[in-house]
């Protein structure tokens, strides 16, 4: 049985002329066919995706609440641009977090845009990763000084004065807040943050008017006034009622008046007050004559242009444009293809806001769909919804539309009428909605706030097999398309992942669920239960499981356990696990029974960090190392220590072998200091000098014989992995590894053909290396979780702890 995961594996290894390796079996949701692929590189949930197509390779576009967006190749896996959907805001300095994106065509070419908390729209060029502009709300066409303009404003509050006919910008006025008529001219109103407002004229750009400090405001016998003061003048009263300067004296007319409003400025043109500015973070009211020229209805970011639905861009380099917005229904690469108009064509055209009741929101016009998570969070004016998707049935427009109960119900678009069975399935509340062609169906793909995936046939409305399962939180949105014929969803998970499914595999026999672990499979080891070989791990859940190597079915009862390290022995002709708990006990259990061999006893380290197991003068012994520095060896058939504790490591010990050298057993440790050491077991004596050349922590050990001679594995913090000779303790080789942790996910295995593998684990891959070669052995292989923990097993296979799920991989025929 594979996964999808392993078959980007075999495919990459072919490609490359290397060997690969399959996953015989696993456990959970990396035993379903139907996961291809699992994308990490957000650093917080993904709450959006969708797809296009960019230079004839499909793509993932991925948004999550980090404030970046990610493209990635559908196919490789590999993440072409990374960037920061929106510039930070000039006072908080925090991005504002992306909630939607949808891809686009524009004149033949692919395009994102995105939606923000702060009610921008931006605009992304997925080949390059860089800004192709941002959709501006439209405010007014105007004539001035003869020409037909544009004013449009964008989300950071800028005001742009647009020439209709070349589409270039005119004039610029950051911080707008408002614009009017004053005298026949017109004006905007700006106001930056800390600063008193100021007033300019729209056709010439200059400043009009003077801002006067005020010394308040006050009100006698109902009517309202401010004095300001200037240097070197006398305070004048102004008549905040009428917006008028008084013939009058200060002292005398307010000498009865009572402290009213604060305000801390007026501004004033041709002597008649226009702004009022306020202390505090209050923003300045516009008053007197400026008559407002904004449209009448609440801005929006879908104009009318001759009956037809447009929305303003102003692109990356400066120029505003029209387009067009579609209502015809996604292409089969899932996006809608936009057209610009030509600015001859809107040269004089009446240009205005639609009907509040007939106005259709941008986002259902460019993707036919909105999700739950859009229609709450966006501060577009969209009022919180159930996600929808509209789509067209057997020559009937639909729409699928998710109910507060989990279930989706297909309505016929126009009359809202039912148009085909409700989808019943999901446990709680349905977060997004999609739909993609699949020969000669049509299927919908639902995510929901209950962590599953749910594929479905429109026609029955029927669910397709198991619901896919693998993120480990909230599924907040898919996007479906179609990849090389197939049918694939892209989902977006709270888990910080992005992953694609085949939604027309088959899960087969060998895919079923095998119940496991519920925590993170912290360590891995191999044994014997009655004469099958068996995988025993360990788990944050408290347990350890046995699983039949071949099969991956139970070999045993789980045992409750907490393991903070694990090896397996036999003792009294019986397979035992020893584990060390956190406290720094020692326990000794048959694994066919469950049976104690012996009561707990204290290990005498402060936290047992690693053990190995071995066979001692005929006696099977266990060697712990821990964060005292110290190494013990321990008859498992008394649980008595072997002689005192064996010294030398100036750091702690975080990995311990065994092996043979000259027919006598022998241990290796690797430590914090950053060093390697080689250990006489009958006599616990240090055998020659310390083996350096790591550079950090030595975080994991194996020994294995290489061209006759025992050798010595080590994999450091400093990304090598190096090989040592026991027997001249000189280093015979390094490697340089992606990975830097300082965990113990180290294995090696003997294949077929002679050669040595190392297994390493790295985040959620298990890179393979020949050990004899110097090289890759094979083809990366992907998990859908980070992976934990790695041990050898029989048959040159790999026993694999990744997230709370078990693997076996062997190599590839």
């Amino acid at each position: 049985m594979m996964d999808g995961s392993d078959q980007v594996s075999r495919d990459v290894t072919a490609s490359q002329g290397l060997g690969s390796w399959r996953a015989d079996w696993t456990c959970g949701s990396g035993s379903d066919p139907r996961l291809l692929r699992c994308f990490k590189g957000h650093d917080a949930p993904v709450v959006a995706v969708a797809t296009a197509v960019v230079d004839g390779r499909p793509v993932v576009v991925s948004a999550s609440r980090d404030a970046t967006m990610c493209i990635w190749d559908l196919a490789t896996g590999e993440r072409l641009h990374t960037l920061t959907a929106a510039p930070p805001d000039p006072i908080s300095s925090l991005s504002p977090e992306l909630v939607a994106l949808a891809t686009v065509v524009v004149d033949g070419h692919p395009l994102v845009l995105t939606c923000h908390c702060d009610g921008s729209a931006r605009l992304w060029d997925p080949e390059t990763g860089g800004s192709a502009g941002e959709l501006v709300l439209g405010l007014a066409r105007l004539v001035l000084d003869g020409r037909h303009v544009v004013l449009a404003v964008g989300a950071d509050r800028t005001l742009g004065v647009w020439d209709q006919a070349t589409g270039s910008r005119l004039g610029v006025f950051p911080w707008m807040v408002g614009t009017g008529e004053l005298d026949g001219r017109e004006v905007v109103v700006t106001c930056p943050p800390d600063h008193p407002a100021r007033v300019w004229d729209l056709a010439t750009g200059r400043e009009i008017g003077e801002c006067l400090p005020a010394e308040g405001a006050w009100t006698r016998e109902g009517r309202h006034f401010a004095v300001t003061s200037e240097e070197g003048r006398a305070p004048r009263v102004w008549d905040l009622d009428r917006h008028v300067l008084l013939a009058a004296d200060p002292g005398e007319l307010l000498v009865d008046g009572e402290h009213g409003d604060e305000v801390s400025a007026l501004t004033v043109v041709d002597g008649r007050v226009v702004v009022l500015n306020f202390h505090h973070e209050a923003a300045p009211e516009v008053v007197g004559d400026l008559a407002p020229i904004v449209f009448p209805d609440s801005r929006s970011e879908t104009l009318i242009l001759e009956e037809r639905s447009v929305v303003l861009v102003v692109g990356a380099d400066q120029t505003l444009r029209f387009w067009s917005l579609p209502t015809s229904p996604i292409g089969p690469d899932g996006t809608r293809s936009i057209r610009s108009i030509p600015l001859e064509a809107a040269e004089g055209k009446g240009l205005n806001s639609a009907d509040p009741e007939d106005r259709v929101g941008l986002w259902p016009l460019v993707s036919a769909r909105t999700s739950g998570l859009f229609a709450t969070e966006s501060r577009w004016g969209i009022e919180a919804g159930a996600a929808s998707r509209s789509l067209v049935l057997d020559d009937l427009p639909v729409s699928l539309i998710a109910g507060p109960d989990g279930t989706v119900t297909v309505r016929h678009a126009l009359s809202r009428s039912p148009a085909g069975s409700v989808l019943s399935g999901h446990t709680d509340r349905v977060w997004a909605i999609d739909s993609a062609p699949a020969r000669r169906r049509t299927l919908a793909v639902t995510t929901s706030r209950d962590r599953t995936v749910r594929v479905w046939d429109l026609a029955t409305g029927e669910q397709e097999g198991e619901p896919l399962t693998g993120h480990t939180g909230q599924v907040w949105d898919v996007a479906a398309t179609v990849v090389e014929g197939r049918c694939v969803a892209v989902t977006a998970g709270e888990d910080h992942t992005v992953r694609t499914w085949d939604l027309t595999a088959a899960r087969g026999d060998c895919g079923r669920l095998r119940a496991g672990h519920t925590g993170s499979v912290l360590a891995v080891a191999t044994a014997i239960v009655g004469g099958v070989p068996v995988v025993v791990t360990a788990g944050a859940d408290h347990t350890v499981r046995t699983w039949d190597l071949a099969t991956g079915s139970r070999a045993s009862d789980f045992l409750s356990a907490e393991v903070s390290a694990m090896t397996t022995a036999v003792v009294g002709g019986q397979a035992v696990v020893v584990t060390a708990a956190p406290d720094a006990t020692l326990h000794i259990v048959e694994l066919a029974t469950g049976r104690p061999v012996h009561r707990p006893f204290p290990s005498g380290h402060g936290r047992v960090l690693a053990i190995a197991s071995t066979v001692l003068d005929g006696l099977p012994v266990a060697l712990t190392v821990g964060s005292d520095r110290a190494v013990r060896v321990w008859d498992l058939t008394t649980g008595r220590p072997l002689g005192a504790p064996l010294t030398g490591h100036s750091s702690r010990v975080t990995a311990v072998a065994t092996t043979v050298l000259d027919g006598r057993p022998v241990m290796v440790t690797g430590s914090w200091d950053k060093t390697v050491r080689l250990w006489d077991l009958p006599t616990g004596r240090q055998l020659g000098e310390p083996l350096t050349g790591h550079t950090d922590w030595v975080t994991a050990v194996t020994t294995a014989t290489l061209g006759g001679a025992p050798t010595a594995i080590s994999k450091g913090r400093d990304r090598t992995i190096r090989l040592w000779n026991l027997s001249t303790g000189q280093q015979i080789h390094n490697a340089q590894t992606a990975e830097s942790g300082s965990d113990n996910s180290l294995a090696v295995s003997a294949m077929a053909d002679g050669r040595l593998v190392a297994a390493l684990g790295d985040d959620h891959t298990v890179r393979f290396h020949d050990l004899i070669a110097g090289c890759p052995a094979g083809a990366d292989h992907l998990f859908s979780f980070p992976v934990h923990s790695l041990a050898a097993a029989p048959g040159g296979r790999f026993a694999v702890g990744f997230g709370c799920e078990v693997a076996v991989l062997s190599r590839a025929s």
